[in-house]
């Protein structure tokens, strides 16, 4: 008995013959089969019972049968036409097999058709994994054996790119689908699929207000959900942009009422912060009331003392003279100015009826 090929040897044997047969070639393996499988080497006789049959793979001779009768291997070796029956195939049952026909008078059938049979591995199911680089750029990444095909595929369409490694621009692929298929001449397995995940969805932040004694204050933009290419930018009450960056620090008296807002923002998604006040100086006196600054407090109550004290010296100055001007007018006047609620208004309009018939009046004569 010849002694058994080792590992190593049938190992480089096998890749020699995929690598080949990944050409297209069909000079060293006929056909393939997965291993696990069943393959039926087929005879390309039409066998009599009184025939001699042999098999052999390689040179080694695996099964002879003459006149029916079993003299190496098994029945169950060969079917009803003397085709040869592989089952659970193995990287071992590679091989050219080959079969022999004598007649019952010892002549030769001649020379029968051989099959040289490549047994391979099923693919694994690939996954692909994905990789953030630091200039704008993402690696999708498919786990494949030696000499598998790959394909890549976008959104579920073929990519001419067939190397392990796919590299795109993130802001190309922010919502893009990127899966792998793997293949051999048995089997193929097609990844899940990924997407980009460098860029986060952000959420909405929140502002921290921390005091450098009482001239300075510092506003933190605070996001929970942060990457590398989050962009911060800074905004008053006017909506006007003040600076960039993830802190603002303004002089404390500058910005006394001044609320700021913070806007984060990534190529896929942003967010506005609720306002932000400082709390590190508070004045003596208020600038602001409800909201409202003081100043429109103050006018308006200095015009309204005003209007009372007008009010006040006209109401006094009609009844020490009631007596001597017209009592009707001035009766009607005292009345609508000290005691009505609205007297102010209607005092005008009455001031401003008499005039023009006293200006009519003066006209005629």
């Amino acid at each position: 008995m010849k002694k058994m090929p080792s590992a190593a040897t049938i190992a480089v044997f096998l890749l020699s013959c995929f690598s080949i047969a990944s050409t297209g070639s069909q000079a060293d393996c006929d056909v393939y089969a997965a291993t696990g499988s069943s393959f039926t080497v087929r005879l390309k006789h039409v066998l009599k019972d009184s025939d001699s049959l042999r098999w052999f793979k390689n040179e080694n001779l695996i099964f002879h049968r003459r006149s029916k009768k079993v003299i190496i291997g098994k029945n169950d070796d060969v079917d009803s036409t003397g085709s040869l029956k592989l089952t659970q195939l193995t990287k071992n049952n590679t091989g050219r097999y080959a079969p022999q026909i004598h007649r019952a008078d010892g002549t030769s059938a001649g020379d029968l058709p051989s099959v040289r049979l490549c047994v391979l591995d099923r693919v694994q199911k690939p996954n692909v994994t994905m990789t953030c680089t630091d200039k704008g750029h993402v690696n999708f990444t498919c786990s494949v054996g030696q000499n598998e095909k790959i394909t890549w595929f976008m959104d579920d369409e073929a990519l001419e790119e067939k190397e392990k490694t796919l590299t795109r621009e993130i802001k190309d692929v922010l919502k893009a689908r990127f899966s792998c298929n793997v293949s051999n001449s048995v089997s193929s397995e097609i990844s899940l699929p990924v997407q980009q995940n460098c860029y986060a969805t952000l959420q909405k932040p929140h502002v921290t207000v921390n005091c450098t004694g009482d001239s300075e204050v510092t506003f933190t933009c605070a996001v929970s959900q942060k990457d590398n290419y989050v962009e911060f930018k800074w905004f008053n009450k006017e909506n006007k942009q003040q600076e960039s960056g993830e802190t603002l620090t303004k002089k404390t008296k500058d910005v006394v009422n001044t609320r700021f807002f913070c806007n984060v923002s990534n190529p896929i998604s942003y967010h506005i912060s609720d306002p932000a006040v400082q709390n590190c100086f508070k004045p003596s006196f208020p600038t602001e009331l409800l909201g409202i600054s003081i100043w429109v407090f103050i006018g308006g109550g200095a015009g309204m003392f005003h209007v009372l004290c007008s009010r006040q010296i006209i109401c006094s100055y009609s009844e020490k003279h009631t007596k001597t001007m017209n009592s009707l007018f001035f009766s009607m006047y005292n009345t609508i100015c000290c005691y009505s609620p609205s007297g102010l208004l209607i005092l005008v309009i009455v001031t401003a009826t008499v005039c023009c018939v006293r200006a009519r009046r003066k006209r005629r004569i």
